[in-house]
Protein backbone atom coordinates (compact mmCIF):
# COMPACT_ATOMS: atom_id res chain seq x y z
CA UNK A 1 0.00 0.00 0.00
CA UNK A 2 2.74 2.70 0.72
CA UNK A 3 4.62 1.55 -2.46
CA UNK A 4 1.05 2.34 -4.22
CA UNK A 5 0.77 5.85 -2.40
CA UNK A 6 4.68 6.83 -3.13
CA UNK A 7 3.68 6.43 -6.99
CA UNK A 8 0.68 8.04 -6.96
CA UNK A 9 3.05 10.99 -4.94
CA UNK A 10 5.59 10.80 -7.65
CA UNK A 11 3.35 11.32 -10.48
CA UNK A 12 1.63 14.12 -8.36
CA UNK A 13 4.64 15.90 -8.57
CA UNK A 14 5.79 15.17 -11.71
CA UNK A 15 2.20 16.93 -13.06
CA UNK A 16 3.16 19.68 -10.97
CA UNK A 17 6.35 20.43 -12.89
CA UNK A 18 5.61 23.32 -15.26
CA UNK A 19 5.17 22.01 -18.83
CA UNK A 20 8.64 23.65 -20.13
CA UNK A 21 10.42 21.49 -17.09
CA UNK A 22 9.08 18.63 -18.21
CA UNK A 23 9.59 19.04 -21.36
CA UNK A 24 13.42 19.61 -20.65
CA UNK A 25 13.84 16.45 -18.04
CA UNK A 26 12.34 14.44 -20.90
CA UNK A 27 14.59 15.39 -24.17
CA UNK A 28 17.43 17.09 -22.51
CA UNK A 29 17.40 15.90 -18.72
CA UNK A 30 16.63 17.54 -15.42
CA UNK A 31 17.93 21.16 -14.69
CA UNK A 32 18.34 23.50 -11.45
CA UNK A 33 16.78 26.43 -11.52
CA UNK A 34 20.62 28.06 -11.73
CA UNK A 35 21.51 25.64 -14.29
CA UNK A 36 18.72 26.66 -16.64
CA UNK A 37 19.34 30.66 -16.13
CA UNK A 38 22.85 29.84 -17.06
CA UNK A 39 22.66 27.70 -20.03
CA UNK A 40 19.90 30.13 -21.67
CA UNK A 41 22.30 32.76 -21.13
CA UNK A 42 24.45 30.76 -22.90
CA UNK A 43 22.50 30.15 -25.28
CA UNK A 44 21.17 33.33 -26.06
CA UNK A 45 24.62 34.21 -26.46
CA UNK A 46 25.37 31.35 -28.75
CA UNK A 47 22.14 32.32 -30.79
CA UNK A 48 23.48 35.95 -31.59
CA UNK A 49 26.83 34.37 -32.86
CA UNK A 50 25.30 32.09 -34.70
CA UNK A 51 22.74 34.17 -35.87
CA UNK A 52 25.77 37.21 -37.11
CA UNK A 53 28.04 34.67 -38.42
CA UNK A 54 25.23 33.18 -40.74
CA UNK A 55 24.41 36.66 -41.79
CA UNK A 56 28.34 37.25 -42.75
CA UNK A 57 28.41 33.97 -44.28
CA UNK A 58 26.42 34.88 -47.41
CA UNK A 59 27.48 38.23 -47.07
CA UNK A 60 31.34 37.13 -47.44
CA UNK A 61 30.42 35.42 -50.81
CA UNK A 62 27.96 37.82 -52.67
CA UNK A 63 30.66 41.32 -51.52
CA UNK A 64 33.57 38.69 -52.84
CA UNK A 65 32.08 38.11 -55.95
CA UNK A 66 31.10 41.58 -56.50
CA UNK A 67 34.63 42.97 -56.32
CA UNK A 68 36.59 39.77 -57.40
CA UNK A 69 34.29 38.17 -59.84
CA UNK A 70 31.80 40.22 -61.09
CA UNK A 71 28.66 39.46 -62.85
CA UNK A 72 27.81 37.26 -65.68
CA UNK A 73 31.24 35.37 -65.01
CA UNK A 74 31.44 31.47 -64.70
CA UNK A 75 32.98 30.90 -61.12
CA UNK A 76 36.10 28.71 -61.58
CA UNK A 77 38.09 27.29 -58.52
CA UNK A 78 40.87 29.46 -58.23
CA UNK A 79 39.66 32.99 -56.57
CA UNK A 80 37.60 30.62 -53.72
CA UNK A 81 40.57 28.63 -52.89
CA UNK A 82 43.46 31.58 -53.20
CA UNK A 83 41.07 33.20 -50.49
CA UNK A 84 40.39 29.94 -48.47
CA UNK A 85 44.28 29.40 -48.65
CA UNK A 86 44.96 33.41 -47.54
CA UNK A 87 43.19 32.92 -44.87
CA UNK A 88 45.27 29.83 -43.26
CA UNK A 89 48.22 31.74 -44.14
CA UNK A 90 46.84 34.71 -42.00
CA UNK A 91 45.68 32.34 -39.21
CA UNK A 92 48.17 31.27 -38.13
CA UNK A 93 49.76 35.27 -36.76
CA UNK A 94 45.71 35.49 -35.52
CA UNK A 95 46.15 32.30 -33.91
CA UNK A 96 49.50 32.98 -31.93
CA UNK A 97 48.04 36.41 -31.16
CA UNK A 98 44.86 34.94 -29.73
CA UNK A 99 47.14 32.80 -27.42
CA UNK A 100 49.57 35.53 -26.13
CA UNK A 101 45.74 37.19 -25.11
CA UNK A 102 44.84 33.97 -23.59
CA UNK A 103 47.95 33.97 -21.09
CA UNK A 104 47.32 37.52 -20.05
CA UNK A 105 43.69 38.39 -19.72
CA UNK A 106 40.67 36.05 -17.61
CA UNK A 107 38.83 33.97 -19.38
CA UNK A 108 35.89 36.01 -20.10
CA UNK A 109 37.45 39.41 -20.55
CA UNK A 110 38.97 37.54 -24.12
CA UNK A 111 34.95 38.11 -24.86
CA UNK A 112 35.58 41.89 -24.32
CA UNK A 113 38.82 42.22 -26.20
CA UNK A 114 38.38 40.12 -29.46
CA UNK A 115 34.38 41.06 -29.27
CA UNK A 116 36.01 44.75 -29.71
CA UNK A 117 38.47 43.74 -31.92
CA UNK A 118 36.01 42.48 -34.26
CA UNK A 119 33.12 45.28 -33.45
CA UNK A 120 35.54 48.01 -34.64
CA UNK A 121 37.03 45.62 -37.99
CA UNK A 122 33.24 45.19 -38.43
CA UNK A 123 32.29 48.97 -38.67
CA UNK A 124 35.45 49.77 -40.93
CA UNK A 125 34.47 47.41 -43.14
CA UNK A 126 30.94 48.91 -43.79
CA UNK A 127 32.43 52.17 -44.71
CA UNK A 128 34.87 51.30 -47.32
CA UNK A 129 32.30 49.17 -48.76
CA UNK A 130 30.20 52.43 -48.98
CA UNK A 131 33.27 54.07 -50.59
CA UNK A 132 32.30 55.75 -53.91
CA UNK A 133 35.96 54.14 -55.32
CA UNK A 134 37.20 51.36 -52.77
CA UNK A 135 33.26 50.01 -52.33
CA UNK A 136 30.02 48.53 -54.14
CA UNK A 137 29.72 51.46 -56.25
CA UNK A 138 32.71 50.55 -57.70
CA UNK A 139 31.00 47.83 -60.34
CA UNK A 140 34.57 46.46 -61.93
CA UNK A 141 35.39 43.68 -60.80
CA UNK A 142 39.18 42.95 -60.33
CA UNK A 143 41.60 39.75 -58.86
CA UNK A 144 43.50 42.95 -57.60
CA UNK A 145 40.49 44.58 -55.87
CA UNK A 146 42.18 44.06 -52.30
CA UNK A 147 38.89 44.89 -50.49
CA UNK A 148 37.15 41.67 -51.39
CA UNK A 149 40.41 39.13 -50.10
CA UNK A 150 40.45 41.25 -46.75
CA UNK A 151 36.75 40.88 -46.22
CA UNK A 152 36.78 37.06 -46.72
CA UNK A 153 39.85 36.54 -44.87
CA UNK A 154 38.34 38.54 -41.80
CA UNK A 155 34.35 36.62 -41.65
CA UNK A 156 36.31 33.47 -41.39
CA UNK A 157 38.40 34.79 -38.85
CA UNK A 158 35.42 36.11 -36.97
CA UNK A 159 34.18 32.76 -37.11
CA UNK A 160 37.30 31.07 -36.19
CA UNK A 161 37.84 33.27 -32.94
CA UNK A 162 34.51 33.95 -31.77
CA UNK A 163 32.55 30.25 -31.79
CA UNK A 164 35.78 28.91 -30.75
CA UNK A 165 36.34 31.16 -27.87
CA UNK A 166 32.67 30.79 -27.11
CA UNK A 167 33.01 26.68 -26.91
CA UNK A 168 36.56 27.17 -25.07
CA UNK A 169 34.11 29.23 -22.41
CA UNK A 170 31.83 27.48 -21.65
CA UNK A 171 33.54 23.90 -21.65
CA UNK A 172 35.46 25.34 -19.18
CA UNK A 173 32.55 26.47 -17.17
CA UNK A 174 30.45 23.14 -17.05
CA UNK A 175 31.08 19.81 -16.08
CA UNK A 176 30.86 16.40 -18.57
CA UNK A 177 27.39 15.71 -16.71
CA UNK A 178 25.87 18.58 -17.40
CA UNK A 179 27.35 19.16 -20.73
CA UNK A 180 25.01 16.01 -21.63
CA UNK A 181 22.43 18.22 -21.26
CA UNK A 182 23.29 21.74 -21.31
CA UNK A 183 25.54 21.64 -24.72
CA UNK A 184 22.47 20.55 -27.29
CA UNK A 185 20.04 22.96 -25.11
CA UNK A 186 22.93 25.45 -26.26
CA UNK A 187 23.45 25.08 -29.82
CA UNK A 188 19.41 24.52 -30.24
CA UNK A 189 19.16 28.07 -29.13
CA UNK A 190 22.32 28.89 -31.80
CA UNK A 191 20.00 27.53 -34.67
CA UNK A 192 17.42 29.64 -33.60
CA UNK A 193 19.81 32.46 -34.48
CA UNK A 194 21.42 30.81 -37.34
CA UNK A 195 17.17 30.41 -39.05
CA UNK A 196 16.72 34.61 -38.23
CA UNK A 197 20.13 35.72 -38.98
CA UNK A 198 20.32 34.81 -42.77
CA UNK A 199 16.77 36.02 -43.24
CA UNK A 200 18.26 39.68 -42.88
CA UNK A 201 19.86 39.83 -46.35
CA UNK A 202 16.54 40.65 -47.14
CA UNK A 203 16.48 43.68 -45.77
CA UNK A 204 17.78 45.49 -47.98
CA UNK A 205 15.58 45.34 -50.78
CA UNK A 206 12.79 45.94 -48.28
CA UNK A 207 14.45 49.17 -46.85
CA UNK A 208 15.66 50.05 -50.15
CA UNK A 209 19.24 50.30 -49.54
CA UNK A 210 21.88 50.27 -52.04
CA UNK A 211 24.10 47.36 -51.39
CA UNK A 212 24.50 45.01 -48.41
CA UNK A 213 26.97 47.04 -46.42
CA UNK A 214 24.38 48.33 -44.01
CA UNK A 215 23.97 44.45 -43.13
CA UNK A 216 27.81 45.05 -41.57
CA UNK A 217 26.60 47.67 -38.73
CA UNK A 218 23.91 45.15 -37.77
CA UNK A 219 26.82 42.19 -37.14
CA UNK A 220 28.40 44.82 -35.09
CA UNK A 221 25.64 45.36 -32.81
CA UNK A 222 25.08 41.94 -32.24
CA UNK A 223 28.60 40.99 -31.63
CA UNK A 224 27.97 44.62 -28.82
CA UNK A 225 25.34 42.65 -26.92
CA UNK A 226 27.09 39.03 -27.07
CA UNK A 227 29.75 40.94 -25.04
CA UNK A 228 27.21 41.81 -22.38
CA UNK A 229 25.74 38.83 -22.05
CA UNK A 230 28.89 36.92 -21.83
CA UNK A 231 29.33 39.66 -18.91
CA UNK A 232 26.26 38.42 -17.31
CA UNK A 233 27.14 35.06 -17.11
CA UNK A 234 30.43 35.18 -15.65
CA UNK A 235 28.72 37.33 -12.95
CA UNK A 236 26.54 34.53 -12.26
CA UNK A 237 29.07 32.16 -12.26
CA UNK A 238 31.64 34.09 -10.42
CA UNK A 239 28.67 33.89 -7.26
CA UNK A 240 27.75 30.41 -7.62
CA UNK A 241 31.79 29.78 -7.06
CA UNK A 242 33.84 29.49 -3.90
CA UNK A 243 36.83 30.14 -5.42
CA UNK A 244 37.98 30.03 -9.48
CA UNK A 245 41.37 30.70 -10.40
CA UNK A 246 40.78 31.19 -14.03
CA UNK A 247 38.12 33.70 -13.71
CA UNK A 248 40.21 35.33 -11.17
CA UNK A 249 43.57 35.48 -13.25
CA UNK A 250 44.82 34.91 -16.61
CA UNK A 251 45.67 31.30 -17.81
CA UNK A 252 49.03 30.74 -16.48
CA UNK A 253 50.92 28.06 -18.79
CA UNK A 254 53.61 29.27 -19.80
CA UNK A 255 53.07 32.71 -19.15
CA UNK A 256 57.08 33.56 -18.53
CA UNK A 257 58.44 31.55 -20.75
CA UNK A 258 58.50 34.69 -23.90
CA UNK A 259 57.24 32.48 -27.29
CA UNK A 260 56.43 29.57 -25.51
CA UNK A 261 53.14 30.63 -25.12
CA UNK A 262 52.47 31.12 -28.67
CA UNK A 263 53.39 27.82 -29.54
CA UNK A 264 51.75 25.78 -26.70
CA UNK A 265 48.27 25.03 -28.27
CA UNK A 266 50.54 23.58 -31.35
CA UNK A 267 52.56 22.12 -28.78
CA UNK A 268 49.33 19.96 -27.10
CA UNK A 269 48.17 19.20 -30.26
CA UNK A 270 51.37 17.44 -31.93
CA UNK A 271 52.07 15.06 -28.68
CA UNK A 272 48.66 14.32 -27.62
CA UNK A 273 46.95 11.72 -29.72
CA UNK A 274 43.40 12.32 -28.17
CA UNK A 275 43.80 16.05 -29.20
CA UNK A 276 45.45 15.12 -32.29
CA UNK A 277 42.42 13.15 -33.12
CA UNK A 278 39.87 15.38 -32.76
CA UNK A 279 41.95 17.47 -35.33
CA UNK A 280 41.80 14.52 -37.79
CA UNK A 281 37.51 14.61 -37.38
CA UNK A 282 37.16 18.49 -37.82
CA UNK A 283 39.87 18.14 -40.67
CA UNK A 284 38.28 15.19 -42.65
CA UNK A 285 34.58 17.11 -42.00
CA UNK A 286 35.50 20.22 -43.44
CA UNK A 287 37.32 18.97 -46.73
CA UNK A 288 34.70 16.97 -47.75
CA UNK A 289 31.81 19.43 -47.22
CA UNK A 290 34.08 21.80 -48.76
CA UNK A 291 34.06 19.72 -52.04
CA UNK A 292 30.67 19.56 -51.84
CA UNK A 293 30.25 23.53 -50.87
CA UNK A 294 32.28 24.79 -54.16
CA UNK A 295 30.39 23.23 -56.23
CA UNK A 296 27.10 23.83 -55.05
CA UNK A 297 28.20 27.84 -54.37
CA UNK A 298 29.03 27.74 -58.01
CA UNK A 299 25.71 27.10 -59.71
CA UNK A 300 24.37 29.36 -56.93
CA UNK A 301 27.25 32.03 -58.72
CA UNK A 302 25.90 31.31 -62.15
CA UNK A 303 22.40 32.56 -61.33
CA UNK A 304 22.46 34.89 -59.00
CA UNK A 305 22.43 38.74 -59.98
CA UNK A 306 24.00 41.18 -58.10
CA UNK A 307 25.90 41.09 -54.77
CA UNK A 308 21.52 41.68 -52.70
CA UNK A 309 20.68 38.67 -55.29
CA UNK A 310 24.04 36.73 -54.43
CA UNK A 311 23.17 37.34 -50.35
CA UNK A 312 19.50 36.47 -51.07
CA UNK A 313 20.29 32.90 -52.11
CA UNK A 314 22.99 32.13 -50.08
CA UNK A 315 20.89 33.29 -46.98
CA UNK A 316 17.58 31.31 -47.74
CA UNK A 317 20.34 28.11 -47.92
CA UNK A 318 21.54 29.48 -44.78
CA UNK A 319 17.96 29.58 -42.91
CA UNK A 320 16.82 25.49 -44.35
CA UNK A 321 20.54 24.48 -42.68
CA UNK A 322 19.76 25.68 -39.30
CA UNK A 323 16.23 25.37 -39.55
CA UNK A 324 16.65 21.32 -40.01
CA UNK A 325 19.37 21.39 -37.15
CA UNK A 326 17.07 23.05 -34.88
CA UNK A 327 14.26 20.63 -35.45
CA UNK A 328 16.89 17.56 -35.23
CA UNK A 329 17.19 19.58 -31.63
CA UNK A 330 14.02 19.86 -30.61
CA UNK A 331 12.79 16.63 -31.72
CA UNK A 332 15.75 15.37 -28.96
CA UNK A 333 18.74 14.16 -31.44
CA UNK A 334 20.56 15.00 -28.18
CA UNK A 335 19.44 11.82 -26.53
CA UNK A 336 21.87 10.00 -29.00
CA UNK A 337 24.80 10.69 -26.97
CA UNK A 338 22.99 11.10 -23.84
CA UNK A 339 21.38 7.57 -23.86
CA UNK A 340 23.56 5.68 -26.67
CA UNK A 341 26.75 6.97 -25.77
CA UNK A 342 29.56 9.11 -27.21
CA UNK A 343 31.06 6.35 -29.69
CA UNK A 344 27.39 6.10 -31.58
CA UNK A 345 27.20 9.77 -31.17
CA UNK A 346 30.66 10.44 -33.21
CA UNK A 347 30.50 7.07 -35.55
CA UNK A 348 27.15 8.03 -36.93
CA UNK A 349 28.19 11.42 -38.72
CA UNK A 350 30.91 9.60 -41.30
CA UNK A 351 27.99 6.95 -42.15
CA UNK A 352 25.43 10.22 -43.10
CA UNK A 353 28.60 12.00 -44.90
CA UNK A 354 29.32 8.44 -46.54
CA UNK A 355 25.45 8.53 -47.79
CA UNK A 356 26.11 12.00 -48.91
CA UNK A 357 29.27 11.15 -50.95
CA UNK A 358 27.58 8.20 -52.96
CA UNK A 359 24.52 11.05 -53.48
CA UNK A 360 27.08 13.19 -55.15
CA UNK A 361 28.99 11.07 -56.94
CA UNK A 362 25.33 9.93 -58.68
CA UNK A 363 24.03 13.17 -59.11
CA UNK A 364 25.82 16.09 -58.33
CA UNK A 365 23.13 18.87 -59.48
CA UNK A 366 22.44 22.20 -57.64
CA UNK A 367 18.90 20.21 -56.15
CA UNK A 368 21.09 17.62 -54.92
CA UNK A 369 23.78 19.55 -53.29
CA UNK A 370 21.18 22.48 -52.04
CA UNK A 371 20.00 18.92 -49.79
CA UNK A 372 23.16 17.64 -49.16
CA UNK A 373 24.46 20.47 -47.83
CA UNK A 374 21.76 21.13 -45.52
CA UNK A 375 21.94 18.10 -44.30
CA UNK A 376 25.28 17.85 -43.83
CA UNK A 377 26.39 20.87 -42.21
CA UNK A 378 22.20 20.42 -39.99
CA UNK A 379 23.38 17.14 -38.64
CA UNK A 380 27.35 18.52 -37.84
CA UNK A 381 25.40 21.07 -35.89
CA UNK A 382 23.25 19.12 -34.36
CA UNK A 383 24.75 16.17 -33.09
CA UNK A 384 28.63 16.09 -34.44
CA UNK A 385 29.85 19.70 -33.45
CA UNK A 386 28.29 19.57 -29.95
CA UNK A 387 29.66 15.85 -28.99
CA UNK A 388 32.90 17.43 -30.10
CA UNK A 389 32.78 20.03 -28.17
CA UNK A 390 32.46 17.72 -25.04
CA UNK A 391 35.71 16.19 -25.82
CA UNK A 392 37.41 18.86 -24.50
CA UNK A 393 35.82 18.52 -20.92
CA UNK A 394 38.35 16.34 -19.85
CA UNK A 395 41.43 18.14 -21.02
CA UNK A 396 43.31 21.29 -19.42
CA UNK A 397 42.54 24.99 -19.84
CA UNK A 398 45.63 25.16 -22.27
CA UNK A 399 44.04 22.73 -24.14
CA UNK A 400 40.64 24.39 -23.79
CA UNK A 401 42.20 27.98 -24.91
CA UNK A 402 45.07 27.10 -27.08
CA UNK A 403 45.00 23.65 -28.62
CA UNK A 404 41.26 24.45 -29.61
CA UNK A 405 42.04 27.57 -30.74
CA UNK A 406 44.75 25.82 -33.08
CA UNK A 407 41.89 22.94 -34.02
CA UNK A 408 39.04 25.23 -34.80
CA UNK A 409 41.12 28.38 -35.70
CA UNK A 410 43.72 27.07 -38.06
CA UNK A 411 43.12 23.47 -38.36
CA UNK A 412 39.70 24.28 -40.08
CA UNK A 413 40.83 26.34 -42.06
CA UNK A 414 43.66 24.48 -43.37
CA UNK A 415 41.38 21.64 -43.76
CA UNK A 416 39.18 23.68 -46.08
CA UNK A 417 42.68 25.05 -48.08
CA UNK A 418 42.78 21.47 -48.95
CA UNK A 419 39.23 20.70 -50.20
CA UNK A 420 39.65 23.79 -52.22
CA UNK A 421 42.96 22.24 -53.64
CA UNK A 422 41.17 19.51 -54.55
CA UNK A 423 38.16 21.10 -56.48
CA UNK A 424 41.41 23.48 -58.10
CA UNK A 425 41.59 20.31 -59.64
CA UNK A 426 38.71 20.78 -61.57
CA UNK A 427 40.32 22.97 -64.34
CA UNK A 428 42.85 20.38 -64.32
CA UNK A 429 40.48 16.96 -65.59
CA UNK A 430 38.76 19.87 -68.11
CA UNK A 431 41.87 20.23 -69.57
CA UNK A 432 42.87 16.74 -69.52
CA UNK A 433 39.41 15.42 -70.95
CA UNK A 434 39.29 18.24 -73.62
CA UNK A 435 35.72 18.70 -72.82
CA UNK A 436 33.65 20.42 -69.39
CA UNK A 437 31.43 17.66 -69.35
CA UNK A 438 34.11 15.02 -69.93
CA UNK A 439 36.31 16.67 -66.98
CA UNK A 440 34.03 17.07 -64.21
CA UNK A 441 32.65 13.84 -64.27
CA UNK A 442 36.68 12.87 -63.92
CA UNK A 443 36.20 15.12 -61.25
CA UNK A 444 33.60 13.90 -59.48
CA UNK A 445 35.11 10.24 -59.64
CA UNK A 446 38.40 11.35 -58.09
CA UNK A 447 36.83 13.78 -55.46
CA UNK A 448 34.05 11.01 -54.33
CA UNK A 449 37.10 8.29 -54.01
CA UNK A 450 39.10 10.57 -51.80
CA UNK A 451 36.20 11.61 -49.49
CA UNK A 452 35.85 7.81 -49.26
CA UNK A 453 39.51 6.76 -47.96
CA UNK A 454 39.22 9.76 -45.51
CA UNK A 455 35.90 8.92 -44.20
CA UNK A 456 36.96 5.66 -43.09
CA UNK A 457 39.82 6.92 -41.22
CA UNK A 458 37.33 9.12 -39.92
CA UNK A 459 35.15 6.03 -38.59
CA UNK A 460 38.27 4.52 -36.73
CA UNK A 461 38.96 7.63 -35.05
CA UNK A 462 35.64 8.63 -33.62
CA UNK A 463 35.71 4.95 -32.11
CA UNK A 464 39.04 6.00 -30.74
CA UNK A 465 38.17 9.52 -29.46
CA UNK A 466 35.13 7.90 -27.81
CA UNK A 467 37.02 4.82 -25.91
CA UNK A 468 39.57 8.04 -24.69
CA UNK A 469 36.90 10.49 -23.54
CA UNK A 470 34.78 7.54 -21.56
CA UNK A 471 38.36 6.68 -19.99
CA UNK A 472 39.22 10.40 -19.19
CA UNK A 473 35.79 11.44 -17.53
CA UNK A 474 35.73 8.31 -15.43
CA UNK A 475 37.93 9.64 -12.73
CA UNK A 476 36.04 12.63 -12.29
CA UNK A 477 32.49 11.09 -12.55
CA UNK A 478 34.19 8.42 -9.54
CA UNK A 479 35.38 11.56 -7.74
CA UNK A 480 31.58 13.19 -7.76
CA UNK A 481 30.12 10.10 -6.95
CA UNK A 482 31.91 9.86 -3.39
Amino acid sequence: MGGYQKRNRDVAQKRKKPLIKRFLAKWYGNFTREELIRTLLLGAAFALIIGTYWTLRPLKDALFKACIIGEGCHMDASPLALAKMLSVVVLIPLVMFYSRLVDHFKRQSLFYVVGGILVCGLLIFSFLFNHPTLGLDNKVASHGRWLGWAWYIFVEAYGSLLIALFWAYASDSIDAENAKKSFFLIVMFGQLGGIVGPQSTDLPVLLGFRNCAPLIVLCAVNTIIVILIIRQFASRLFRQTVSTPAESKPLPEHKKEGGAGFIEGLRLLVTDRYLFGIFLVISFYEIIVTIFDFNFKRLVFQNAVGDVSTAQSLGDFGTAVNAVSFICLALGIGNVQRRLGMKTALCAMPVIIGIMVVGFKLSPSVHILFWIMVSGKALNYALNSPSLKQLYIPTSQAAKYKAQAWIEMFGSRSAKACGSGVNALLKFFQTRAGSAVAGFAMYVTFASSLSGVLLVFWFFVAIFLSREYDRRVKPVKEEAAR
